[in-house]
């Protein structure tokens, strides 16, 4: 089976972010098993990153780096993104697509647990795009937080709430009914799986 990065190279168009993102799109949906966006979530998002008018993003969880090409699509080019992922191969093919993208001055690729990675930043993020290990969503949220890393207009972005809403239930419930954000659920269809966008709150809120 032809790898997903010798698809990307033989099939993508290089510096094109479109392209590739269709790409992968199109991969997906030919040998399935990927977990990542897609075309349909990946509309809404498209819509919730470009709102956010996001110049300092973060994301926990690069897989191939497919949202990653996204974000920096929909932001203005002046943006960064901080992109962590634990698995060393996965995060070594997302450089070698972001770069072929053309976004690797825009996109900083970090191999290591989110955790660890967290205790290392010292400015809040405008933007930050939660789709890493389940378990870890909210104990790194709450890192986060706690670092002073999410200010109030910050916008946290949390992917498979639908998919995985019974492991995520203490993670939604912050997001719910903390007081903390204002919170909602996009979906493209009522049985979809789907992401939470949750904008912070001023202090005063």
């Amino acid at each position: 089976m032809t790898s997903l990065l010798d698809h990307v190279r033989d099939h993508a168009v290089a510096g094109d972010p479109a392209s590739v993102i269709d790409r992968i799109d199109d991969y997906g949906r030919a040998h399935g098993g990927m977990i990542h966006l897609g075309a349909a979530k990946g509309r809404l998002f498209d819509q919730v990153v470009r709102g956010s008018g996001a110049l300092r993003v973060l994301e926990l969880g690069t897989n191939y780096g497919y949202s990653a090409v996204r974000l920096a699509r929909n932001l203005d080019p002046a943006a960064r993104i901080t992109t962590v992922e634990i698995d060393p191969r996965l995060a070594e093919t997302a450089r070698t697509i972001i770069g072929f993208a053309g976004l690797g001055d825009r996109i900083e690729v970090i191999c290591g647990q989110a955790s660890q990675v967290i205790a290392g930043f010292d400015q809040p993020f405008d933007l930050i795009f939660i789709d890493h290990l389940k378990e870890a969503y909210l104990a790194d949220l709450r890192a986060l937080e706690g670092a002073g890393l999410v200010r109030p207009g910050t916008t946290v972005v949390s992917d498979n709430v639908v998919m995985f809403a019974e492991q995520l239930d203490g993670y939604l419930r912050h997001l719910r009914d903390s007081g903390a954000y204002d919170s909602k659920l996009y979906q493209p269809s009522p049985d979809s799986d789907g992401f939470e966008a949750s904008i912070r709150r001023g202090a005063d809120a």
